[in-house]
């Protein structure tokens, strides 16, 4: 769901009105995939995606522990709430959606972490299935935008 965390993050969400918190919330948890392409030395489109979509072939996990977890949603909340509260509430909200999207994808992923419960989803990272949902995703934003 690569694209669909960008695409859920510019949705309008207060009064129809489109919220940074929400954006932030929505694609912060992925930076963790950019420590991973560093620390493997993945430079290239090509090297990416062929790692993203087979994971276990290359043993390497882009949804990392710390920020594709519960335990990551509240952490990276925390300072949130020091600046606005009802911003801290959309980034937190946008962040659980974020890993609710990324359940279906079926790399490993440890969202109850520090509990070693792991879980793995049905769909192959850039499906038709993936695609037919982010063009859907599409659709849903630009109707969003013109309801308004």
């Amino acid at each position: 769901m690569i694209f669909a965390h960008l695409i859920i993050g510019t949705m309008p969400v207060n009064n129809y009105q489109f919220s940074w918190f929400w954006l932030a919330g929505s694609i912060i948890p992925d930076l963790d995939h950019l420590f991973v392409l560093y620390r493997h030395k993945i430079f290239s489109w090509n090297k990416i995606i062929d790692s993203m979509r087979f994971e276990d072939a290359h043993n390497i996990r882009y949804k990392t522990k710390y920020a594709h977890s519960i335990l990551g949603a509240a952490v990276m909340t925390i300072p949130i709430l020091f600046i606005n509260i009802t911003g801290a509430f959309y980034f937190f909200i946008a962040y659980l959606v974020h890993l609710i999207l990324d359940w279906p994808d079926q790399d490993e992923k440890q969202y109850f972490y520090p509990f070693k419960h792991k879980i793995r989803g049905f769909l192959p990272i850039f499906s038709k299935s993936e695609i037919v949902f982010t063009i859907v995703l599409v659709g849903l934003l630009v109707l969003s935008y013109t309801r308004i």
